[in-house]
């Protein structure tokens, strides 16, 4: 057969039904093909039989597919051009169906939660409790110092001239009850929840910034949050593309296709755990670089 009616007849197949066949070409079963691009023999199955639900979203399915095609020597570009024809390959992604090894497959995947929030939640109760108990604490201590007849301890320690310069002027009457009004009416207001609030929110406001940077060289899902739980990124990233962003750390980063993502700190590259091809991280990274997993 020439060359072009050879390239006709390949154009006439299905992306997998091409595969398939060069795969038989060169001899390889589905488990040394599998075993190749780290897959499970179901996946490269569900490729050659154009079953791409079974796969779920569609930067998978046409990552999958090139390097399936650069394996037993086919084009890329024409295998993925095969595939756009298909409607699956414009449908959005659904990372929970992603298949790469059935060992991943076997763990259960839990949504991501709304932590952040919660966090804030979490601050304010604290700092409202903080506040009600350290309030508590001293009312209690200077009514009893007003029972005793004495100015509290920190009213005299914080105006010793005013406590020695009443009884000399005569002024005050015998028991002393004058310099412990003066004193507990000098006593600084408690901060209302209001203010406790705007408190906690400028020091959040203040804390350092850090500048990251994503190279995407594949086709991924990236999500970003900072200290602040502010959401930095959120989205699906085409190769190629350059993230760049500035929040305060620890960073908390979802990555959907990690291996094909690579991350700089302040300019300084960031090592992220090895990770198979189209796999799903979820990290933290600190104020240093240093990468955590995160369940």
């Amino acid at each position: 057969m020439s060359e072009p009616a050879a390239n006709e007849a390949g154009a006439a197949l299905s992306a997998g039904a091409r595969l398939a066949q060069a795969r038989e070409r060169l001899g390889l079963s589905l488990e040394q093909v599998a075993d190749k691009l780290k897959l499970d023999p179901h996946t490269v199955a569900a490729l050659e039989a154009g079953d791409y639900r079974v796969i779920g979203a569609a930067v998978f399915v046409r990552g999958f597919l090139r390097r399936y095609a650069q394996l037993v020597g086919d084009s890329p570009a024409e295998i993925e051009a095969l595939y756009a024809r298909q409607p699956e390959s414009s449908q959005a992604p659904d990372l929970a169906r992603v298949s790469v090894r059935s060992e991943r497959r076997s763990r259960p995947r839990k949504p991501i939660s709304p932590w952040p929030a919660a966090l804030v939640v979490v601050l304010l109760l604290a700092g409202g409790i903080w506040w009600w108990a350290t309030h508590r604490a001293a009312r209690a201590h200077n009514e009893s110092v007003v029972e005793l007849g004495a100015p509290p301890a920190s009213a005299i320690s914080s105006a010793p001239a005013a406590t020695a310069a009443q009884p000399a002027a005569g002024s005050a009457p015998a028991g002393g009850n004058a310099a412990t009004a003066s004193h507990i009416i000098a006593l600084p207001a408690p901060l209302s929840p209001e203010a406790e609030a705007a408190a906690l929110a400028t020091k959040l406001a203040a804390l350092p910034r850090k500048h990251l940077e994503m190279r995407v060289n594949d086709e991924s899902w990236v999500e970003a949050y900072d200290a602040r739980g502010m959401r930095l990124q959120f989205g699906f990233a085409h190769a190629g593309a350059t993230l760049a962003m500035t929040g305060a750390p620890p960073f908390r980063l979802v990555l959907g296709n990690a291996g094909a993502v690579e991350i700089s700190l302040e300019g300084t590259a960031v090592s992220l755990p090895e990770a198979a091809p189209g796999a799903r991280l979820r990290v933290s990274i600190n104020s240093k670089g240093v990468v955590t997993l995160r369940p």
